[in-house]
């Protein structure tokens, strides 16, 4: 049997950038599901996917530009800069430095 330690609490997801964020919005019943904005959807099936809000922070949206400069987000793809996020969002929660 493996153990499992959780050493701090970050989230990034479609309905808002942050745990407390997130937890309100899902206790309100919102869902994170909208029209697909990342790329002309008309080749494929479906209209909708859930897409992780990006904007200037505020109202729960995804601003890049608090965890990486914008040079170096060209150099990334997404997923890269939605996880070196999570560490500066759980570090009030770190029990450990890294």
């Amino acid at each position: 049997m493996r153990r499992v330690v959780v050493t701090g609490l970050g989230m990034v997801s479609p309905l808002a950038d942050g745990v407390e964020a997130t937890w309100e919005r899902l206790l309100e019943g919102q869902s994170g599901a909208g029209p697909i904005t990342k790329f002309d959807s008309k080749e494929v099936v479906t209209k909708y996917a859930c897409e992780v809000p990006v904007g200037d922070g505020s109202n729960g949206t995804f601003d890049a530009n608090l965890y990486l400069e914008k040079k170096e987000q060209r150099k990334v793809d997404d997923f890269i800069i939605f996880g070196l996020s999570l560490i500066h969002i759980s570090e009030p929660t770190r029990r450990y430095a890294i």
